[in-house]
């Protein structure tokens, strides 16, 4: 049986391989102080969330049927509640990933070496995020 935690970097390496300049056993190095979160639906593990205090990165390895916005608030909500906000980094190139993150509730507080560097506070993710 795969280790769910294994599964979800994984899938979170595959999501981001072609813009690294690592292997897989450098990425799972790296990311041995971070939380490796799990991303699953219908018992499966379909992509992760590594987190770090309150910086977050997440990644599918399988498209989720219907919206994401289940798993996002089950991650996201706890860390605003004990952080204020939650920040991330995404490449300038990957579109779709900034457009995932904006409508999040994330917003853009600066530009550095190809990457947004964003944020989410409690006020944008409640504001965007209502049920």
């Amino acid at each position: 049986m795969v280790n769910p935690r294994s599964a979800a970097l994984s899938m979170v390496y595959e999501s981001v391989k072609h813009r690294l300049t690592v292997g897989f056993d450098q990425y799972a190095e790296a990311a041995k102080d971070w939380d490796v979160i799990p991303l699953e639906q219908g018992g499966q593990v379909i992509g992760g969330v590594l987190a770090k205090e309150n910086e977050m990165h997440v990644g599918y390895g399988v498209k989720p049927k219907g919206a994401v916005r289940a798993h996002m608030r089950a991650i996201l909500e706890p860390v605003i509640d004990r952080y204020g906000f939650i920040k991330t980094k995404v490449s300038i190139e990957n579109v779709s990933g900034l457009e995932f993150c904006y409508r999040l509730g994330f917003t853009k507080y600066a530009e550095t070496d190809g990457h947004v560097l964003l944020k989410c506070n409690r006020s944008d993710y409640a504001y965007r995020n209502k049920t």
